[in-house]
């Protein structure tokens, strides 16, 4: 793998000409001074002090991602916000703490490690890829650095003078060449280009031209070396008791012990067998040092050609995905080496990235069993790649599918709140999560989810959805609806003592439950139709009222109060005209109020006499007085009555004066006047 590191100062053009190289090399090209604006940036939204190494907790969870030339933080793409003139200005205090510098060092020295890679920063050969194939200082004087600064920003929309950014490029190159941990320097073994007077394609072309140079150079100092797993031939140039000492081509030396050859029998003498200046064939078995020249030392076996074989059982469990036990014999930090039923000869190997225990606890598990799924088999270097994290995904998995087909639609389950949205909350049943929907929470409408649930809260639900592997929840299901429980406590025809809790315009708003309450029609307050609500309820006060209906799909009750006590008009049908005997009850300032049988009338004060001018009844009937009067009007819906002694008194008058007419009619002679006229004419005629 082939590697260009470029450093250099500030607007000396090193992301722009690493970028276009990584285009005509077919390079990736990584960009160092991106990840570190990406970290200020985020130390900048998190509000930390800049210069408190301490703060940097986050690195340890966050995730940043280089594709082509866009940056990811976190999954999100920064790219533009890094170049902000905030971010610029700050970069440099996080690139110069070491906490900060050894998290991204080592992500960069990862990301460099198996691709051709070009790489530019502030310290890339001197620090992140000291080994680099080819170094270059790029550089520029601090004016044409800052012309093209200040012109990256003109054309990204912000504007700032010359003489502004000329000053931030003076202070960011002492800052970046006077800080403590890797400083901006020149590689010794750099080369320096100022491209203070070359056009960018200039600059390019040059640096093409030295990595031909070099590539040139390392294929004629090619060296021949081989891998594990390879076959090699070569001359056996010593026999010892134990071993047979080889020569490989390219001047290799290479091993193969007794132990290593198929076919060995204990006691045998290989010198009754092998010969010095004979060919030898074999598989490399390991790649050790040799102790005297510290040249490579290839470990071979002829017993790997039955591995070949036996590797082939590798293959049937990776296309059956299964899960295996293994037994863990050696781990280091690149992970561990594993046995599988016997088969000694063939490497199981588990990366450190695939191990889903820390190194502490696999350790702990030496010469114990361990789940593991074969994710590779290498014939030729007979060599197979297992993973224990996916195994343990795979457990997960299974329990996770265990448990969902365990639960059934109404079961009843305890869990743990273990996130909270706006729609509703998540649920953790053990390997499970459910959804627990905001309108699932209460049979009300519920506005905000946190004030009902809060996470690491303990919480019942019963399960009320199971789809495609979606868990529904509800709290709300485990309590009766508040209708139901108004439908248990009203029945029709109770009668109880309500309490008003509104008045409007039709009736009156009785309270019956915390959740439901009853409305009484105007119409249902009195028997007597005139008589009003207001003046005698007050909002608070209670009344006593009878439950009339109960709608069970509008979910509504209506009340009366007027039901609750008697109807004294029921039975009462009195026709205007008719005496009857009425009682004097009380006086009012336009009448009196007048008691008959059951119920109550009024008597006008205009209709009391006509004998004499009087402006209250007590004045001719005292309370108390029982006087005959005619009925005026009369009407039961509306529980009136009303009565006059006056016109009795006068239809009692008018019948006197025609019995007095009919008696001075009886007494009278009948001879009118001109019966005496017509006699006398008639004597005077004679």
């Amino acid at each position: 793998m082939f590697k260009i590191a470029i450093d250099g100062p500030a607007g000396s053009g090193k992301s722009t000409i690493s970028k276009l190289l990584s285009s005509k090399l077919n390079f990736e090209h990584i960009d160092t001074g991106a990840m570190y604006r990406a970290i200020t940036l985020k130390a900048l939204k998190l509000g930390i002090n800049l210069e408190n190494e301490d703060e940097y907790d986050f690195l340890d969870d966050t995730i940043i991602e280089l594709d082509h030339d866009k940056i990811f933080l976190d999954g999100v793409d920064v790219s533009k916000e890094i170049r902000s003139v905030e971010v610029t200005t700050n970069a440099s205090t996080p690139a110069k703490l070491g906490r900060v510098r050894t998290c991204l060092v080592d992500l960069q020295r990862k990301i460099a490690a198996s691709k051709n890679v070009i790489m530019d920063g502030r310290d890339i050969g001197t620090v992140v890829l000291p080994n680099a194939d080819l170094k270059i200082y790029l550089d520029a004087s601090c004016e044409c650095r800052a012309e093209r600064r200040r012109l990256e920003r003109s054309l990204a929309g912000v504007e700032k003078s010359f003489e502004e950014t000329l000053q931030e490029i003076i202070v960011r190159d002492h800052k970046d060449s006077t800080r403590a941990i890797s400083p901006l320097k020149v590689a010794d073994d750099a080369i320096v280009i100022d491209s203070s007077n070359l056009t960018i394609e200039e600059v390019i072309n040059k640096i093409i031209g030295l990595v031909n140079e070099r590539v040139n150079k390392s294929m004629s100092e090619k060296v021949i070396t081989f891998t594990e797993g390879q076959e090699v031939v070569g001359t056996i140039i010593n026999v010892s008791k134990e071993a047979i000492y080889i020569e490989l081509e390219g001047e290799n030396k290479a091993v193969i012990y007794d132990n290593d050859m198929a076919g060995y029998v204990e006691g045998q003498k290989l010198r009754d067998y092998y010969f010095e200046g004979g060919e030898f064939k074999g598989l490399v078995k390991q790649i050790t040092k040799d102790n005297r020249s510290n040249k490579p030392l290839y470990i071979l076996s002829t017993k790997l050609y039955k591995a070949r074989e036996e590797i082939k059982v590798f293959d049937e469990l990776k296309e059956k995905d299964e899960i295996i036990k293994a037994k863990v014999i050696h781990v280091s930090n690149a992970g561990c080496d594993l046995l599988y039923k016997g088969h000694d000869d063939i490497k199981v190997f588990l990366p450190a990235k695939n191990i889903y225990l820390n190194e502490k606890a696999l350790h702990s598990l030496r010469g114990e069993m361990i789940d593991v799924v074969v994710t590779n088999v290498d014939h030729e270097q007979i060599k197979v790649i297992v993973s224990h994290s996916a195994a343990q995904s795979k457990i997960r998995k299974a329990a996770k599918e265990a448990a969902y087909n365990a639960l059934q639609v109404g079961d009843v389950v305890e869990g743990v709140v273990d996130s909270v949205t706006d729609f509703g909350a998540f649920v953790k049943l053990g390997e499970l999560t459910g959804l627990l929907h905001r309108s699932e929470l209460d049979h009300k409408l519920v506005r905000n989810v946190s004030d009902q649930v809060k996470v690491g809260q303990n919480i019942t639900v019963k399960v009320i959805k199971l789809e495609e592997g979606k868990i529904g929840l509800s709290v709300r299901a485990l309590t009766p609806h508040p209708w139901d429980v108004l439908k248990e406590q009203y029945h029709v025809g109770d009668v109880f003592e309500g309490t008003v809790v509104k008045i409007i315009n039709a009736g009156l708003i009785i309270k019956l439950t915390e959740e439901y309450s009853g409305l009484m029609p105007n119409v249902e307050f009195s028997w007597r139709t005139n008589e009003r609500i207001e003046g005698n309820v007050n909002e608070g006060d209670t009344i006593k009222v009878q439950v009339m209906a109960i709608d069970n799909n509008k979910k509504k009750v209506s009340l009366s109060h007027r039901a609750t006590v008697e109807n004294l008009w029921a039975n009462i049908n009195i026709k205007p005209g008719t005496v009857i005997n009425v009682e004097i009850a009380a006086i009012q300032e336009k009448g009196a109020v007048v008691n008959y049988e059951t119920i109550s009338g009024f008597l006008p004060v205009n209709e009391v006499t006509d004998a004499k001018r009087i402006g209250k009844v007590d004045e001719v009937y005292p309370v108390g007085t029982k006087v005959d009067a005619i009925v005026l009007e009369c009407d039961p819906g509306r529980a009136k009555l009303v009565v006059s002694v006056k016109k009795l008194e006068n239809q009692k008058e008018r019948a006197e004066f025609d019995r007095f007419l009919e008696k001075q009619e009886s007494e009278t002679p009948s001879t009118t006047l001109a019966d005496l006229l017509g006699e006398s004419l008639k004597k005077f005629s004679e």
